[in-house]
């Protein structure tokens, strides 16, 4: 499996993804607001583009200049009836900031 971790910063975008085990290939994408979460053959998700990463990850703390020199970057995914948890641990500079987002599979009824 080979990771690939990337910040676009000229378009903001976000992108970590785990690798394919040698059993696997890419299946398709999950598209939910601002994340574009990468789906194997075995339903796992493997990888995620979140754009407007700034903004995403604001609450976290983690600025452009932290996004802009990502040593290394973690994803672990969980599926649930309803949501996807996503784990995120991003290291730059010596520290590890991690974050840590459920998004919704299901968008409520809004009247």
């Amino acid at each position: 499996m080979k990771k690939t971790i990337h910040y676009d910063k000229d378009n903001d975008i976000l992108l970590i993804h785990q690798g394919f085990a040698k059993d696997e290939r890419f299946k398709g994408n999950i598209d939910i607001d601002s994340l574009i979460l990468d789906v194997s053959t075995k339903g796992k998700i493997r990888g995620v583009e979140i754009f407007k990463a700034t903004n995403f990850f604001k609450e976290f703390k983690i600025g452009r200049k932290i996004l802009e020199n990502i040593n290394d970057a973690h994803l672990k995914a969980t599926i649930k009836p309803n949501y996807i948890a996503l784990s995120i641990i991003i290291e730059a500079k010596n520290k590890k900031m991690p974050a840590k987002i459920a998004v919704p599979l299901e968008i409520p009824n809004c009247y």
